[in-house]
């Protein structure tokens, strides 16, 4: 009888994206093998954790082996399946302002999780391409929208909720949201906010906490 896999807990699963987001990295070095001590160098997570998270990954092998470590392309496969998310994945970028442009710029995450394949605008001025990506009216989403793209890049002002809809029409199943503004998606559809204001009052409120923490030993 196989061996039933434990349940994968929620922070064990926020990890692989950085492990893997680590892993891109060093196959991007050519490096083929390495160690759960370079991955910690690599991402700060401790090797014990790192260790204990591959467990979950297959219930018939074991991934590494002493002295000699792991195989970066096969972990990478492993993740990619796991997550569901390829380096070819393709994703789009709706609105190309000052925020949009910049994340043109940076296209492609560090090897990790896809690229942009092109990005839509309400203003024609913006039409062409920019860094490499192909740019077009808002008007001909459903016209250009490429095939087997499930993630959209929010960061629009305008007609935000219309917008979604539309994206959901064509097959969207996952938004990243530098909107600020609020919408509301259909059931099997996330969205993930970007808040940096947010972030920064969390790093505040734990900045605090170690004061306290300081101040009470």
């Amino acid at each position: 009888m196989d061996k039933k896999m434990p349940k994968i807990s929620k922070a064990t699963m926020s990890r692989y994206p950085i492990y893997l987001k680590a892993l891109r990295k060093m196959q991007h070095e050519g490096k083929e093998v390495f160690l759960s001590s370079e991955l910690y160098e690599a991402t700060g997570i401790q090797d014990t954790t790192i260790r204990r998270d591959f467990t979950y990954l297959s219930k018939t092998e074991n991934l590494g082996r002493r002295g000699k470590g792991y195989d970066v392309k096969h972990l990478i496969d492993i993740f990619n399946e796991v997550l569901g998310l390829g380096l070819h994945e393709p994703i789009i970028l709706i609105g190309v302002g000052n925020l949009g442009s910049a994340i043109l710029k940076y296209n492609r995450w560090q090897y990790t999780v896809g690229q942009i394949v092109c990005a839509f605008d309400l203003d024609p001025n913006k039409m062409g391409e920019r860094f490499g990506v192909k740019l077009y009216n808002i008007d001909d989403l459903e016209g250009n929208f490429p095939k087997g793209c499930k993630i959209a890049i929010l960061a629009i002002s305008q007609n935000v909720q219309e917008t979604v809809n539309r994206l959901m029409d064509l097959g969207i199943k996952g938004i990243v949201d530098f909107t600020h503004t609020h919408f509301t998606v259909r059931p099997g559809v996330e969205v993930q906010t970007v808040d940096v204001v947010v972030a920064i009052q969390e790093l505040a409120i734990k900045m605090h906490l170690n004061d306290e923490a300081e101040e009470e030993l």
